[in-house]
């Protein structure tokens, strides 16, 4: 719809935007600031924004190569999506499958699951979580 015929233009500026225009974020790989995961051994972290602690946010992981993380859950969901390296995902009952890079991987709260980096390569990956960061152990 052309803008002459009652788009954006016709509409008060209130009801255009309902939330402030943010600031934006441009961020080099070389300036993340990675921190280990003390539930994940062989993995770091880096934010890329809002606080894992508190609620929901987006992150870097990476995993060492070889890097296997038994049968666990996680409260948040949590959408994927595989950078470097080869990660395997296994969910419970099931053969973990590969993902290599460009892949996407969606696990719900709760869902029992393993993590690994397959040896040949470390692994990173871009998260989505849908809260709080937190890691516990589940038996299969």
């Amino acid at each position: 719809m052309p803008l002459s015929q009652g788009s954006l233009r016709d509409k008060p500026r209130r009801q255009r935007s309902q939330h402030p225009a943010k600031k934006a974020v441009l961020r080099a790989a070389s300036e993340m600031k990675w921190v280990d995961i003390p539930e994940a051994k062989g993995a770091q972290q880096a934010v890329a924004w809002g606080n894992p602690q508190k609620g929901a946010h987006s992150s870097f992981a990476k995993f060492a190569g070889g890097t296997e993380l038994p049968m666990h859950t996680h409260t948040a969901g949590s959408r994927s999506v595989v950078i470097a390296g080869t990660m395997l995902e296994g969910l419970e009952g099931q053969e973990p499958k590969e993902l290599g890079p460009g892949s996407y991987f969606y696990i719900p709260g709760e869902l029992k699951h393993t993590t690994a980096c397959k040896a040949c390569a470390d692994c990173i990956i871009y998260t989505d979580w849908q809260g709080a960061f937190d890691m516990k152990p589940a038996t299969p």
